[in-house]
């Protein structure tokens, strides 16, 4: 903003002077308004001089900042450049404010600067809004103090004096323009001004309550958030809340958290709300809600009192003794959204249920994470419970962490409009007889059904027969949490027919014509049918995981597998019949398969590659077993034309050679052979296919971290360099003869 290019020239005459209209002047964080530091230290040498001088430095207040934290946190010369960016922004806000100080209806003023605007208030008759920018460090972390360094305590004790300093000018500057122009400032924010590495500072509950006491109450406020909560909070009884569509106060704002809890009652009146983010309010947060609701459906719409045609929609009182919490009575409000979140003090216990229920007729998305992490899953929650139809709700997520979601069976039958689905927790080691009949969710018929993602618990009592009812289904997730870094658990095979419990019947047989992405881990990638596939035209990705810890449940494919008849022999022969028969995925471009997955025969793992994936474009085969290199390498000779361009394996893929310490040298060698048994080239680019016309497969293999391509023939490489070494002799003779005769 300040360089020269961008400035004009100080003799051109303005048409117009701009400064005359300005009402609003927000410089924003210094970083967005100060050019970047490398054009002072490249650019302007005269100012790296200035910065050097005694002078500048006395202004800076770099004397004030810790030695401890300056050594840890700003490098050589970062120090001058950021308080002269301090400086520079400070100086530019009072050059551009000052001449036009009666005309500004909001302003930004850096609170190191806060003497020089307590001088000039009668000039603020205008003012509405004020922004004190945080440039001065006040809040050090723990780890910045060094309590064995006498200059650090001395300067933390300094910093603390004039952090009370400067507190009270705020506060003064506050209530003499309050007292001068009575309900003229109508906003205060305090915003970090971004000034120091690492260090955002904030302004203290206390001073920013006494510093909002003396403003009005909010004028008909539309959202309620970080920014006004303070202000809301302090004139909460003369606040006009059916005007509130936003209630956006997650649990980050930390003590402000405790206050809404001690002042929930607040949201009854807020009869336009649309969108609420909240922290959990505890047992009984919503029971207003739920008996407005129940209320409502027997046809009484208010409670307690008698409503006028005049009367809004939500009202508010106090009772004689003024030391109650005010009381509202209202109708439900239009709720479209609840994001709400928890914490390890005040976990979730009835609020999802009393939210869905209270606001089913408007509800379109609900969203519920735990933010904190258990060793363990301890507690369990139950959601569903209770729910009535939901006819607009469309988007439901539920991810509860390491608390088990437990779900209600009819939950998914009371959302016939839901469009995306995630419910999520931590189980990752589960027993058989948990899950028995009663257990699994009623079938459901979701024809909006879009993403179905479904994670632990919730997995477990999914019933299969909802699929049948999704034709817009576009992406299908099955899975048990995963461990680092590709692990999963599947109950062991003697647990599998577990006094013969009855299950619903996993039929494999959905249309899902829009399915792109599927994803299972666990026994659900255990038991899954590739005759699935034939029902899903368009899908382009498939993760499959069965890799456990103890490694007790191999998969091995086989011809049967690939097509839909129940018998089919080794040697398929290519005929029109049979081509019908085949189970094929044309657009499936990614597969990703991890665990003990093996195949029957080379025939299997050819008719799997080209038969069944003819647009496969990347193979991730982890931890697969019996299926040797050669065999990859085969299927993909007799195929020239295919369209595979990379698959990855695992570096044991090789076989096994020489092991241990004393053998690296020998393994080294062995490798090395091994590469020119199989074809295998290192992988080195375009350049080098095209010195040696082209001799490889347009693919990649990438064997644990190393990449090779493919040669047509494993004998290429051999006839290659003795075709060369012919080709040259016969040009050296050639030319020797030539030349002597």
């Amino acid at each position: 903003m300040l360089h020269s290019d961008f400035l004009p020239p100080a003799h051109s005459p303005s048409p117009l002077n701009y400064m005359a209209h300005l009402r609003h002047l927000d410089l924003g964080r210094w970083s967005e308004v100060i050019p970047v530091l490398d054009y002072f230290s490249t650019q302007s040498d005269h100012i790296m001089d200035y910065l050097e001088t005694p002078g500048f430095q006395s202004v800076t207040g770099l004397e004030c900042l810790l030695p401890s934290y300056i050594r840890r946190n700003i490098p050589d010369q970062y120090g001058l450049l950021a308080a002269f960016r301090v400086v520079l922004f400070r100086e530019l806000s009072w050059t551009l404010a000052n001449p036009i100080l009666e005309q500004l209806q909001s302003m930004t003023i850096p609170v190191s600067d806060i003497k020089r605007y307590l001088n000039i208030i009668d000039r603020l008759c205008d003012l509405e809004q004020v922004w004190f920018h945080l440039d001065v460090i006040f809040e050090y972390y723990a780890g910045d103090i060094d309590l064995d360094d006498p200059e650090d305590q001395e300067i933390w004790k300094e910093t603390e004096a004039r952090k009370e300093k400067v507190t009270q000018d705020m506060i003064q500057f506050v209530r003499t323009h309050t007292e001068r122009f009575p309900g003229r400032l109508k906003s205060i924010l305090c915003p970090d001004a971004g000034a120091w590495p690492s260090r955002r500072q904030t302004c203290p509950a206390v001073t920013m309550t006494q510093l909002v006491v003396a403003l009005p109450a909010l004028h008909n406020p539309l959202v309620i958030n970080e920014s006004n909560w303070m202000h809301f909070m302090a004139s909460l009884s003369s606040t006009d809340l059916t005007h509130i569509q936003e209630v956006d106060c997650p649990l980050h704002f930390g003590s402000s958290h405790q206050q809404l809890v001690d002042n929930r009652g607040f949201l009854q009146g807020c009869g336009a709300l649309k969108r609420m983010v909240i922290g959990s309010l505890g047992r009984g947060g919503f029971q207003w809600a739920v008996q407005d609701k129940k209320t409502s459906m027997g046809d009484t719409s208010t409670i307690g009192i008698h409503k006028s045609p005049n009367t809004p929609t939500s009202a508010a009182r106090r009772p004689d003794n003024s030391d109650q919490p005010v009381l509202f009575h209202h109708c439900l409000a239009p709720l479209e959204e609840a994001i709400l979140t928890d914490s390890a003090m005040i976990p979730f216990t009835d609020e999802i249920d009393a939210v869905a229920f209270a606001f089913s007729s408007t509800l379109e998305r609900i969203f519920a994470r735990s933010n904190y992490e258990q060793l363990n899953l301890q507690r369990s929650l139950q959601v569903g419970q209770g729910w009535v139809e939901l006819p607009v709700l469309s988007d439901l997520y539920l991810e509860l962490g390491d608390t088990r979601l437990v779900i209600d069976p009819g939950l998914l039958v009371h959302c016939p409009n839901i469009g995306e689905v995630s419910l999520h927790d931590n189980t990752f080691e589960y027993q058989l007889e948990d899950v028995d009949q009663s257990s699994y969710c009623l079938p459901a018929h979701l024809p909006q059904l879009q993403k179905l993602s479904l994670c632990g618990w919730s997995a477990l009592r999914f019933h299969p027969d909802t699929l049948h009812s999704t034709p817009n289904l576009t992406k299908l997730e099955m899975s048990m949490k995963v461990i680092h870094p590709d692990t999963c658990y599947i109950p062991p095979p003697t647990d599998d027919n577990y006094l013969d419990i009855e299950r619903p019947c996993w039929t494999w047989d959905w249309d899902l014509p829009l399915l792109t992405k599927l994803e299972l881990t666990s026994a659900f990638a255990y038991k899954f049918q590739f005759r699935m596939l034939a029902n899903c035209p368009t899908l382009e990705k498939l993760e499959l995981n069965i890799h456990t810890l103890e490694g007790q449940h191999p998969r091995t494919i086989t011809m049967s597998d690939l097509f839909l008849d129940s018998i089919i022999d080794d040697s398929v022969a290519e005929t029109g019949q049979q081509e019908q028969q085949r189970i094929v995925a044309p657009a499936l471009q990614v597969v990703r398969m991890r665990g003990r997955w093996s195949m029957e025969s080379p025939a299997v793992l050819a008719e799997f590659l080209k038969g069944m994936l003819p647009s496969l474009g990347r193979l991730y085969a982890n931890h697969w077993i019996n299926v040797p290199l050669v065999a990859f390498l085969d299927a993909l000779r007799g195929n020239p034309d295919s369209k595979v361009w990379r698959i990855s394996l695992d570096e044991n893929i090789f076989g096994d050679g020489p092991t241990g310490e004393e053998n690296v040298q020998a393994r080294k060698k062995w490798k090395e052979e091994e590469e020119v048994r199989l074809g295998l080239i290192y992988d080195t680019g375009e350049g080098y296919r095209k010195r040696m016309g082209r001799p490889v497969l347009p693919m990649v293999i990438k064997v644990g971290r190393v990449k090779y391509r493919v040669l047509e023939d494993p004998r290429a490489r051999v006839i290659k360099n003795r075709l060369l070494r012919r080709v040259y002799w016969s040009f050296k003779r050639s030319w020797f003869f030539r030349r002597r005769s």
